[in-house]
């Protein structure tokens, strides 16, 4: 290309750009541009809610359209600023809840003069909004562990939270509705005792989820602990104490609960595989049909989960009578030298139970009753407790516990029997 040429086109682009120059900042005709989306916001509302515990809400219209007018090259300048702009409506002399209408200012690009725009359409020219109080409330924690899936033999003990309430700051209207703070983790094949920080959800009192994009709360999430144990079904088992001629096989036991359910460490519930009542007297059964209650005790460190306290024990002794006897045979043994053993009844009535081929053959001559007196060493009257024998009769017994009233006094020596 010739070096005249080069010269040619340079001198074309310098004139061009000279004219664009001129047409933009001599001529630069009058133009209008239309804006969509720019954000309404709120002057002072910070201090309305810290200062006057009040809060905007309400459906209002977010968003506004303008329709500027000035010159071209102000109109592109608002074009390319626009994200900048805002709709500003001032509530800082708001001071009650109510339904309020109100203008807003724009705020422009800072390249663009308010004065340089010369008219403007606002669409719409004002804000409706409401007013409503800004309250606090505790809200409590409520625990969902319907889906928490427990590895066979294990049970779900106790559950704790990190947080038993949450504290939900925002307008009345909202706040109002919400009646717990639910937490609902999901796990599977627990086996342990687990703490995890779960988030939540707000409720009203048909368990639907509140709205919480105008709340404020004091925490996200809720630490949940799960204490997790081990649980083991183990039989419960009566256990009987032969006497007042009952063995214990004439006995036919039923009972219930067989089994109860205990709680524990692994540990600890493998070295138990029963429980075992306290023992029941047969000897003290007043009748061939008796209902025992014995309560249920269970080792240190594990826990009844059943909730049955005490096992009913129905008891029946099988080919066995009974019947009273006046018994008159008192005996003492181990009296203590010098001093004399006298009964003050002379006799006692005895229940006795035999098998039904010997009770008719049982007399009061088949019976002796026996004081033991070792251990007293003084005159006086006791009340002692009795054995009760009955002679004669493989698997008689009495029924029952006995005592009489026994007397001790000195035993005359020799010159006084002699000088009476």
């Amino acid at each position: 290309m010739k070096k005249s040429n080069l010269i040619l086109m340079f001198i074309s682009l310098l004139a061009a750009i000279c004219l664009w120059v001129y047409v933009v900042t001599i001529v630069n005709p009058d133009g209008d541009t239309t804006i969509s989306g720019i954000p309404v916001t709120f002057s002072g509302a910070e201090v309305l809610r810290e200062d006057h515990s009040l809060v905007i809400t309400g459906d209002y219209q977010e968003f506004v359209t303008v329709h500027f007018y000035g010159k071209n090259s102000d109109m592109k300048k608002l074009e390319l600023g626009k994200d900048e702009i805002r709709a500003v409506v001032d509530v800082s002399k708001v001071r009650s809840t109510k339904e309020y209408t109100l203008g807003y200012d724009l705020t422009l690009p800072g390249s663009v003069q308010p004065s340089a725009i010369t008219n403007k359409i606002l669409t719409p020219n004002a804000i409706t909004f409401s007013v409503e109080r800004y309250v606090s409330r505790a809200i409590p924690v409520e625990g969902d562990f319907t889906n928490v899936r427990l590895s066979e033999g294990f049970m779900l003990e106790s559950t704790s939270y990190d947080y038993d309430s949450i504290t939900v700051e925002g307008p009345e209207s909202v706040v109002s509705t919400i009646i717990k703070a639910r937490v609902a983790p999901d796990r599977i094949n627990v086996d342990k005792t687990i703490t995890e920080s779960v988030p939540y959800v707000l409720l009203d009192d048909n368990n639907t989820e509140v709205d919480a994009s105008l709340l404020t709360v004091n925490v996200k999430a809720v630490e949940v602990t799960m204490n997790v144990v081990m649980n083991k079904d183990v039989p419960v088992i009566p256990q009987l104490t032969e006497g007042g001629g009952v063995l214990e096989s004439d006995c036919t036991v039923n009972y219930e609960p067989k089994t109860i359910t205990l709680s524990g460490s692994e540990e600890l519930l493998d070295t138990i595989d029963s429980i075992q009542l306290d023992p029941i007297e047969l000897g003290l059964l007043p009748s061939n049909s008796e209902t025992v209650t014995v309560p249920i005790q269970i080792p240190n460190g594990v826990k009844n989960e059943s909730g049955e306290e005490e096992v009913s024990v129905h008891i029946e002794i099988r080919n066995k009578q009974i019947k009273t006897i006046k018994a008159t045979n008192i005996l003492f043994v181990n009296v203590p030298d010098g001093l004399t053993a006298s009964s003050i009844a002379q006799q006692l009535n005895v229940t006795v139970r035999a098998a039904t081929s010997q009770i008719n053959r049982i007399t009061a001559g088949s019976i002796r009753v026996v004081a033991d007196m070792s251990g007293f060493s003084e005159p006086g009257t006791y009340q002692m407790p009795v054995e009760v024998h009955i002679d004669g009769f493989s698997g008689a017994g009495a029924v029952g516990e006995y005592s009489i009233t026994v007397t001790l006094t000195k035993t005359p020596d020799e010159t006084e029997r002699n000088d009476s």
